[in-house]
């Protein structure tokens, strides 16, 4: 039996996209056009998440081992574990915690510029329910057999929590420095 992976959410959610984009240019040509951009980059944007954090489809389903890592930062000890196994054990854990902080990062920008939210709780709870979400989905698929090997890990949730919450204070800072005005956009 062949097994067949393709990122169908991302393919559906690029194809719509493009047609949303050419239906709302047509209705609405150039009005608001800086605008609608940052709807349709906020758009794509969350494509881009859905696929880096679910990815492909197996079809047919497979059986799949999810796991549960519920015991915060405990990032720091792996870090110290990877450090004692080598250079490279290190530098490539490093690199995935970087990319849980970064992942969300633009998700507060997003808020701050799109929803014009001014306090930083707000967009703190928004991220950490949408990291939420994101880690929920992650077990559910996998215990399914539509994703593989995913699992629910609170290091995750911390990160993607943080690197929101650091996107929107980059972007309150930006904002309070008028370089652009964003209540204009």
């Amino acid at each position: 039996m062949r097994i067949y992976t393709f990122p169908i959410l991302t393919l559906i959610g690029c194809i719509g996209l493009i047609i949303y984009m050419f239906i709302d240019f047509k209705r609405n040509q150039f009005k608001n056009i800086i605008h609608r951009g940052i709807i349709y980059s906020f758009i794509f944007y969350l494509i881009i998440v859905s696929h880096l954090t679910i990815g492909a489809i197996f079809i047919p389903p497979q059986t799949s081992n999810i796991s549960f890592q519920l015991i915060p930062l405990n990032f720091a000890g792996d870090l110290y574990i990877e450090s004692v196994r080598g250079t490279w054990f290190l530098l490539n854990s490093i690199k995935l915690y970087l990319y849980n902080l970064i992942m969300l990062f633009p998700l507060g920008i997003y808020l701050g510029i799109l929803y014009q939210i001014k306090r930083v709780h707000k967009v703190i709870f928004i991220v950490f329910l949408s990291s939420l979400t994101i880690e929920i989905l992650q077990p559910i698929l996998s215990y399914f057999g539509f994703i593989f090997n995913r699992s629910f890990d609170v290091d995750d949730l911390i990160l993607n929590t943080l690197g929101g919450g650091l996107g929107f204070l980059v972007w309150l800072g930006i904002s309070k420095i008028n370089i652009i005005n964003f209540t204009k956009i």
